[in-house]
Parts: C-alpha cells; sequence; structure tokens
C-alpha cells in the first residue's frame, strides 16, 4: 500500500475518531416538538384526565394536569398579553406573582371543567400563520349526544425553541386573554395590585366543590 493511501486512512480514521466525540459529547440532538403535536399531548392528557376524572377527584386532576399545562402554555407571555399597558405600572415581582396566581388559576379551572368523561371527542386541525410570527393550531371538542362541536384555536409563540401557548379563540374569535384582560385589569386599574391578587386565589379557591 503506498505511502498516499496509508496516509488517506489515517486523515479518515481521525476524522471518525473526531465525530464520535462531538456525538458522544452532546448527545443525539432533539428535535422541537411542532405546535400541533404539542396540543395533541395536551388533549391525550388532558382527556386522560377526564377519563379517570372521578376516581382523580379534583385534587388528582390538578396534579395530573399540571405538568402538561406547564409544558405547553406559556403563562409569563399570556399574563403579559392579559395586563397589556397596565402591566407597565407593575413591578417585576408583583408580575411574577399575578403569573403564578394565573397558572394556578388555569390548573384548577381544567380540573374542574373537565371532570369528566362521556364519549367527548377532541380533533386538531391544521396550522396556519397568525400575525408576529405567532401560529395557530385549529381544533375541535365535539360533545356527546349530537350536540354541535366547539371550536378552539390555539395561538402559539415560539420561546427559547418551544412553541407555548399565548391564547385560547373560541369558535374562533372569542379571546380568553381579551375576556380576562377585560375582568382583571379594570380591576386592578380600579383597585389595585393587591385586591386583583386576592380576587384571583379567591376564584381558584372556589373551584373544584365538586370533588
Amino acid at each position: 500500500m503506498s505511502g498516499a493511501v496509508v496516509k488517506g486512512h489515517e486523515m479518515m480514521r481521525r476524522l471518525l475518531f473526531a465525530l464520535a466525540l462531538v456525538f458522544f459529547a452532546v448527545g443525539p440532538v432533539k428535535a422541537a416538538e411542532a405546535p400541533r403535536d404539542t396540543i395533541v399531548r395536551f388533549y391525550d392528557v388532558l382527556q386522560d384526565v377526564m377519563k379517570n376524572g372521578k376516581q382523580l377527584g379534583f385534587q388528582g386532576r390538578e396534579e395530573k394536569l399540571a405538568p402538561v399545562i406547564d409544558s405547553v402554555f406559556n403563562m409569563p407571555e399570556m399574563t403579559r398579553l392579559t395586563l397589556g399597558a397596565a402591566g407597565k405600572s407593575l413591578a417585576p415581582e408583583q408580575v411574577t406573582a399575578l403569573t403564578d396566581a394565573f397558572r394556578r388559576y388555569t390548573v384548577a379551572s381544567y380540573a374542574d371543567n373537565f371532570d369528566d368523561f362521556n364519549g367527548e371527542k377532541f380533533a386538531v386541525g391544521e396550522t396556519r400563520p397568525a400575525p408576529n410570527g405567532a401560529l395557530v393550531v385549529l381544533s375541535k371538542l365535539t360533545p356527546s349526544g349530537g350536540a354541535p362541536a366547539v371550536s378552539l384555536d390555539y395561538v402559539m409563540r415560539e420561546n427559547d425553541g418551544r412553541w407555548g401557548i399565548v391564547d385560547i379563540l373560541m369558535d374562533g374569535s372569542v379571546s380568553q386573554v381579551a375576556m380576562r384582560r377585560s375582568e382583571f385589569v379594570s380591576l386592578l386599574r380600579r383597585e389595585g395590585f393587591d385586591t386583583l391578587l386576592k380576587t384571583i386565589e379567591g376564584k381558584t379557591k372556589a373551584l373544584g366543590t365538586k370533588g
């Protein structure tokens, strides 16, 4: 074997060895979850909680739902959008407290509303572009008994490589963020931060009375 061939084999061996070191150092690269897949995953957990709702009880449903809600919702951005311009008057620690309160309220609301299963069906549709780099994932909830389906469309934004829910549109137009803003921001402006925080905490505590 000529010296040139030997040298070529040696260079290839070193290159493969270097690539192996890089692979084992960083590990396999995990692809970011697609927005539609995020909603499918959320619905899978939600439907499982519904099917076992009575056995779990309210607290058990909260415990099952909290991790997936934390992973699929961008609660800081949702809170920022809810507060709008009124949020600029708040200190960072106040915004953090409201974000946590909204998070607990969201978990409790899902645990309270999705407490049983009667043949409801979730269907996730296509993904559409929205303003400012957002995406909207279309979906429908079809109740049992022939009742008309309800559209639940999820507005999602990317942050640090992860797509998170920042708003939910019912029937294609009724924004959850807008509804919360109407209810809570007027209270913030009228009676202040402490009253708003206590109101959200009170609403959270009142949920789950059905068990």
